[in-house]
């Protein structure tokens, strides 16, 4: 049977991410791209509330310095507490961005991992593990974990470390997705109880921007990522729809350092000492969207409002954050002595959310 133009262009895609894979991966990697896994069918995670929100707007706190420790706590506080997740007897899993075996920004600052793990631990979860699934091409993640210095930072913390493709699969099938009507995604992140979502802010040649949704990528089967179907030209629409899956109750945002052109894996770094963080994933990439812009360097952020940006509109839709910049509210510390720019940056996020 003739393949239709929309597969020719898939396995187009395919083929390109394959070639590379073929010379640095291990056969079992080549394995995990060409077969799918085994695993059962299960139903889409129920959306949680929402536990840091105040006057029915979704809290997004920005906090600049430079102690992760301090830095994590203050923010929290500002949301309304750590007591809010509930989180003494539970499952935690931590998600950081391990995409390669890179520093920040291409992956997320092992510092905030483990100042987010140490926290977990004291709340009295009864487990935390870290894990994620590196890009495709860049596996196996275990030995990336080790070149990162996640794991040993997550492992002096009290975490457990997972590589997610050496991990069980479940299969969903959600009844919104359109783009992404059946996926491959990592059981031990599906079976957490509680997840924190820890990705780091950057740009993105292909997906525009990463942060909250596109994180959570790590977490699908190889085959099933946006990037082995890129040609199909839905690429930010199954970004959401994967998102489907699992709910953070948390998203920490890392913007210690901040790729603020290029990217995933390499491009133009600022240093910038930030922490978001929210409740919301949505409301946190709509603020991860106005920080990226205010720098002005990247051109597929320019020229429209940051609710139009597809992955952002898509998930609004599905009803996994908010509809709008106007349901957010911003709440913002220093807690070092900060630059004017930290007060201007606030107030320009601010002001593009309110034409979100």
């Amino acid at each position: 049977m003739p393949f239709s133009r929309r597969e020719l262009f898939n396995n187009a895609g395919f083929g390109l991410l394959l070639l590379p894979a073929l010379v640095r991966s291990p056969r079992t990697i080549l394995r995990h791209l060409l077969f799918d896994p085994t695993g059962p069918l299960v139903p889409p995670k129920p959306i949680p509330h929402n536990p840091f929100t105040r006057n029915g707007q979704s809290l997004v706190a920005i906090v600049y310095g430079k102690d992760p420790r301090h830095m994590l706590q203050r923010a929290i506080e500002l949301l309304g507490g750590i007591d809010r997740l509930g989180l003494r007897g539970k499952r935690v899993l931590l998600k950081p961005n391990v995409l390669n075996d890179r520093p920040p920004p291409s992956t997320t600052n092992p510092q905030v991992v483990a100042a987010m793990a140490e926290m977990v631990k004291a709340s009295g979860a009864a487990e935390v593990v870290v894990a994620d699934g590196s890009g495709i091409i860049r596996l196996p993640t275990s030995a990336n974990l080790t070149s990162t210095g996640i794991r040993a930072a997550a492992e002096a913390a009290g975490a457990r470390v997972l590589a997610l493709e050496d991990e069980p699969w479940v299969r969903l099938e959600p009844p919104e997705a359109k783009a992404l009507t059946q996926f491959y995604f990592s059981q031990p992140v599906y079976d957490a109880e509680i997840l924190i979502n820890i990705p780091v802010i950057k740009t993105h040649r292909f997906a525009e921007f990463s942060c909250s949704l596109k994180n959570l990528v790590g977490a699908v089967h190889p085959r099933y990522r946006p990037s082995v179907t890129f040609w199909s030209g839905d690429w930010h629409e199954r970004i959401a729809e994967l998102n489907l899956a699992v709910h953070p109750t948390l998203t920490v945002a890392d913007g210690t350092t901040t790729m603020i052109e290029g990217g995933p894996t390499s491009g133009t770094a600022a240093q910038t000492d930030l922490l978001l963080c929210s409740g919301d994933r949505v409301a946190i990439d709509l603020v991860a969207i106005a920080l990226l812009r205010s720098f002005g360097t990247w051109p597929k952020l320019q020229g429209r409002r940051i609710g139009d940006q597809r992955q952002v509109k898509r998930a609004a839709a599905l009803g996994l954050g908010v509809g709008s910049g106007r349901d957010i509210e911003v709440v913002s510390e220093a807690v070092d002595p900060a630059p004017p720019a930290f007060i201007r940056l606030v107030e320009h996020i601010r002001q593009e959310l309110l034409s979100a």
